[in-house]
């Protein structure tokens, strides 16, 4: 049985596999158990609440649950690989799994009493027949069983997925030793675990075990000698991927770093968003049905918010900034005041790890990007995106300009309140951090899709849910 499993898992990770977008192809594991825990739910409380009730239950219940499951499960990471077997991991997993179980039911018992609270003010009585009580005892069972049978089957899948993917293969950078130390540095700053060496000129290729190769990375296509050009073709010959550093960026590290960029001709082709394309239509539907929701279910939210801000030092509860938006334009944007206030009487500054400016309750509202809350409104207006790059401060922006090229690439989009590079990188407070920020936002310019906004969306709410500080991934 487990040989079964574990062949179809390999066959349904070599389909992910010829998926051609890149932040796709590197978290089809994830993609894979999402869809295991998906179908699951869906059967087995369709199948369960037919047979004892003789009807199919209502879809949009079913979805929800599917969907609350796997948003849960996400964000208290039971989609991650499992690299140890021991008690505590297994205690740890049937852990998650019971916490998942358990608000699953609390959020559904809230709901049934909010109904019948309702229906008891609109018709002075609540007819709570067995039928109904029998429903939600149905519900506590098979959510149960739901959670035990998909942490055994996540676990198990996390076994063997790790033990498919544990044997690394080799990546061979085929260039100078510059350009080799630049691209390890990119490597680290992903924290990615890479087997990662170089070859030139006067290295014999023959001893190298094409076997284990992952591929080729080469430094400059366009600055090769026909010496190259022989050890090119050889590694082609015997099937070994070849790829120049560019496209190896972007690939296996999810952003385009600048200084790579050779000429606008390489990114500007990859662009085809424009204000009549379907992409932008259905981004704008997609933002205004979005944020609409969000601006109500997280009103509750934004009143605490304020309260807090107001009790700890009596100043304003908002906190409005000249950014720029789309194209160019200058746009005003509010958020909820994080830091003390005055905090740029001397001027705008950066916001640093460890500022003192920033308040008790501003360091929790960062933490969690609650403090973006009234920007909303903007997307709602339509100055603003939910998914886009970060929009900068007009007076910081003419030095960035001016240092970083490729720089205004970002504004050929509207500014999100949360982005690739937010939930890649944290606060920005150097040329450094910004430079590094960029490659993550021209990624997503090139690989805009409604998918990867909702990814963005869901590691958005991870970070809100998990409360920690912008560290990183």
């Amino acid at each position: 049985m487990l040989i079964i499993f574990r062949y179809i898992i390999a066959v349904n990770i070599n389909v992910l596999m010829k998926l051609k977008i890149p932040w796709i192809i590197s978290r089809r594991r994830i993609l894979f158990a999402i869809s295991v825990d998906f179908i699951l739910n869906a059967y087995l409380y369709s199948k369960g609440y037919l047979l004892i009730f003789e009807a199919l239950p209502n879809p949009i219940v079913t979805t929800s649950i599917c969907s609350f499951w796997i948003i849960s499960s996400y964000i208290l990471g039971r989609y991650m690989v499992c690299k140890n077997v021991n008690i505590i991991e297994i205690f740890k997993s049937l852990i998650k799994s019971i916490s998942i179980f358990l608000a699953c039911n609390l959020v559904y018992l809230f709901i049934n009493i909010f109904n019948k609270v309702f229906v008891f003010i609109l018709n002075t009585e609540v007819n709570f027949i067995e039928f109904q009580k029998e429903e939600i005892l149905y519900f506590f069972r098979i959510t149960l069983i739901i959670s035990l049978i998909s942490w055994l089957i996540q676990y198990l899948l996390s076994i063997i997925t790790n033990s498919l993917y544990k044997n690394k293969k080799n990546w061979i950078f085929f260039g100078k030793i510059e350009s080799f130390e630049n691209l390890k540095k990119e490597i680290n700053l992903n924290r990615k675990n890479l087997n990662f060496k170089r070859i030139d000129n006067n290295s014999d290729i023959n001893i190298l075990d094409l076997e284990t190769l992952e591929g080729i990375i080469l430094d400059n296509s366009n600055d090769v000698s026909s010496n190259d050009l022989d050890k090119i073709l050889y590694f082609k010959s015997k099937g070994v991927n070849v790829l120049n550093v560019l496209k190896w960026c972007e690939l296996e590290l999810h952003r385009i770093p600048p200084y790579l960029i050779e000429n606008k001709y390489q990114i500007i082709e990859k662009f085809n968003l424009s204000d009549n394309s379907y992409k932008f239509r259905v981004k704008r539907v997609g933002d205004l049905f979005l944020s609409i929701i969000l601006f109500f279910v997280t009103l509750p939210i934004s009143i605490l918010i304020s309260f807090c801000i107001f009790l700890e030092d009596k100043g304003p509860i908002f906190y409005s900034q000249k950014r720029t938006g789309y194209k160019g334009e200058i746009i005003e944007i509010f958020k909820f005041r994080s830091m003390v206030v005055n905090a740029e009487k001397y001027g705008a500054q950066w916001a640093s790890k460890k500022d003192k400016r920033i308040t008790k309750v501003g360091k929790i509202i960062r933490a969690t990007r609650l403090d973006e809350l009234p920007q909303l409104l903007s997307v709602i207006e339509g100055k603003m995106s939910l998914i886009g790059p970060r929009p900068e401060r007009p007076e910081i922006e003419i030095e960035l300009l001016q240092k970083i090229p490729y720089y205004n690439y970002r504004n050929v989009l509207k500014p999100g309140i949360s982005g690739w590079a937010q939930v890649n990188y944290p606060y920005g407070a150097s040329i450094t951090d910004t430079i590094n920020k960029l490659s993550y936002d021209i990624y997503y310019i090139n690989h805009i899709s409604f998918l990867l906004d909702l990814f963005i969306l869901f590691k958005t709410i991870k970070t809100v849910f998990r409360a920690r500080e912008n560290k990183f991934k």
